[in-house]
């Protein structure tokens, strides 16, 4: 048994991405398998994940800022959102490409 270790930066965090996923955006692998196949580890830079999401989540926040701001009868009380992190770092919600099977990406709970 081989007591060899991988060298991994320190300002990264670890993502399983799968292998066969040649059909994602811009060549990126994603977190969700949409064929049968292996899952690899791949190590995103902090700093690339820390901008993509602040881009993403900074958009997000506008628009139910927006619908917070409209109250009415029932106010928005919560949002949930689901991302996929790309093995180059980038974000995506979940359900916004014809690419991936999940539906729900966006709760939104209604409510005094």
């Amino acid at each position: 048994m081989s007591d060899a270790r991988v060298e991994v930066p320190t300002c990264t965090l670890p993502f399983l991405v799968a292998d066969d996923d040649e059909d994602a955006s811009g060549g990126d692998k994603g977190i969700f398998r949409r064929r049968d196949g292996e899952t690899t580890m791949r190590h995103i830079p902090v700093a690339v994940l820390r901008e993509n999401l602040r881009h993403v989540v900074d958009g997000l926040r506008g628009v139910f800022d927006e619908i917070a701001e409209a109250g009415g009868r029932l106010p928005l009380k919560e949002a949930q959102i689901s991302f996929e992190v790309t093995a180059s770092g980038g974000v995506t919600v979940v359900g916004a490409s014809s690419q991936i099977g999940a539906t729900g990406a966006i709760t939104l709970t209604f409510g005094e």
